[in-house]
């Protein structure tokens, strides 16, 4: 067989298929979603605040732009999941623009009427932040169950906080609910704030997972398209000088990879606990920085796709 006919039969195409997924996953996609924006209720005098820490401090009521990375392949459940999340995310916009009125108007009037029109749209942007959140979370864990290229034990323990995370939003949801009144909104929103930067850091911990898993895997399957080319060279190159040269190109590839390897796993200590045992924080500054690291370690294994390509051409 010759090599270039190899190339077409060999895992390549799998392998540049999977180069594509991990470059999508990259992209920020048109959605955003609700990180530890906190719905709180102080006093009388500013009784409709919203704080995206729960520190206090009067801000609006906005939201956090997010990339939701794509699923890997995509599924029916995934697909029909990611719908619901685009619907319930829009009901949470318009739930929030009222949130944001009704506390202009009570900072404006300071009537009672005005606190109840308030007390109830708080009540009804934390209902849907919860629903919203909870897609989000769920999405999530559908595709880190799907990426291959993260730890087993390290996947299940991530599943595990997401599960967690997800039950700790429907209870929270619960409590919003069933929120009558001012003060019981205001235990219900003091909840989330006991949470929701957990929540917050949970997301970019596992979107840090999913594009190094993407990552990892690529670098698995292109070990193996390398030693495939390396027997298929050292069978089937019958021009010595040709041979010499293919085998000081795979050589070097072959270098490069190791190099790739420890970008890698030099990453991928960053995502597990110290000696100590404390948790690896993911809040959003880092998030940004693990992908400039996974960007790189992307274009080094697209380039040596590119030479192990030239290497099989005739």
């Amino acid at each position: 067989m010759k090599l270039n006919s190899y190339f077409h039969t060999s895992r390549f195409l799998p392998v540049i298929a999977l180069m594509g997924i991990v470059f999508l996953g990259f992209q920020q996609l048109p959605m955003s979603v609700v990180f530890a924006q906190t719905v709180n209720l102080v006093d009388d005098q500013a009784p409709l605040l919203a704080s995206s820490s729960a520190k206090g401090g009067e801000e609006s009521a906005s939201v956090s732009a997010s990339p939701l990375p794509l699923p890997s392949p995509e599924n029916k459940e995934l697909t029909n999941l990611r719908e619901k999340y685009k619907t319930d995310l829009s009901i949470y916009r318009t739930d929030e623009r009222d949130f944001s009125l009704a506390k202009s108007q009570l900072q404006k009037l300071q009537t009672l009427a005005s606190l109840e029109v308030a007390v109830k749209a708080t009540r009804k942007v934390m209902i849907t932040r919860a629903i919203v959140l909870q897609d989000y979370v769920q999405i999530l864990n559908l595709i880190v169950k799907d990426t291959s290229g993260i730890d087993v034990a390290e996947k299940a323990a991530l599943i595990k906080q997401l599960e967690s995370a997800n039950d700790r939003l429907k209870a929270n949801q619960l409590l919003s609910e069933q929120a009558i009144d001012r003060e019981s909104v205001q235990v219900a929103a003091l909840d989330f704030a006991k949470f929701g930067d957990a929540v917050s850091n949970l997301s970019y911990k596992s979107m840090s997972y999913i594009n190094y898993g993407r990552l990892q895997s690529v670098y698995d399957k292109m070990v193996v398209v390398r030693d495939e080319v390396t027997t298929h060279v050292n069978s089937e190159e019958s021009n010595g000088l040709k041979l010499g040269e293919k085998r000081r190109a795979l050589d070097q590839i072959s270098q490069n990879l190791v190099v790739t390897k420890q970008s890698l796993d030099q990453l991928h200590t960053t995502f597990l606990p110290s000696r100590s045992g404390q948790e690896a924080d993911f809040e959003a500054g880092a998030y940004p920085r693990t992908v400039q690291t996974l960007s790189t370690i992307y274009a080094d294994l697209y380039r040596n796709l590119t030479f192990l390509r030239e290497v099989v051409k005739e």
